[in-house]
């Protein structure tokens, strides 16, 4: 009874403590006894490893300290300069960082053929788009000049038309009848195409 008095007093006083799980807070590694023999005598190894050897485990020659400076000057005097080294020195790093890169040329066409090529394909390219401009636009074609307008109107007339226009104006004269081929050769050999289209 007395037992059970105290733990209610000390779970009063601690309900934190009191409310904790009744667990045991350490664990113990899986296979720790198994394992535990060859770990005692890596242990044993290694301490009778330490007892054996000495404790730096390195000697030092006497004196080491005091003559380690004079050692590492006769080292330094074993390298010499060559005569005026620094004075060319600045000379020689100016030369090589100064000197003149020769520019690289680039070949726009590596091969005559290639140069030929390319000519075709702009002259060919430049044929086409003034043909389809000269078809989209009739009017931007330049004019003719007007005797060859002239001429051209010539043979756009019909052979009627020519007829038609000689007997208006009663050019006809009483003459036996002539045939209209024998007419026209006569009139296009004695008369020039200006002179034809200027009469009508």
């Amino acid at each position: 009874m007395e037992n059970d008095l105290e733990n209610s007093e000390w779970m009063n006083e601690a309900p934190h403590l009191a409310g904790l799980d009744l667990k045991h807070p350490f664990s113990i590694p899986e296979g720790y006894f198994e394992g535990l023999p060859a770990d005692i005598h890596e242990a044993i190894f290694l301490d009778d490893l330490k007892t054996s050897t000495p404790e730096s485990g390195f000697s030092m020659p006497e004196g080491y300290f005091e003559s380690l400076s004079t050692k590492i000057q006769a080292d330094v005097v074993g390298y010499t300069v060559p005569p005026d080294y620094f004075q060319q020195l600045q000379a020689k790093i100016a030369a090589k960082t100064t000197e003149e890169k020769v520019a690289k040329t680039i070949r726009l066409w590596h091969s005559k053929s290639l140069k030929y090529a390319s000519a075709a394909c702009f002259v060919l390219v430049s044929a086409l788009s003034v043909y389809f401009y000269q078809n989209a636009n009739p009017a931007a074609v330049l004019p003719l000049s007007a005797e060859a307008t002239t001429e051209q109107m010539l043979f756009d007339i019909d052979e009627s038309t020519i007829i038609e226009h000689i007997q208006s104006n009663r050019l006809t004269q009483e003459q036996p009848s002539v045939a209209d081929a024998d007419l026209e050769n006569y009139i296009l050999s004695n008369y020039s195409q200006n002179e034809i289209a200027s009469n009508l």
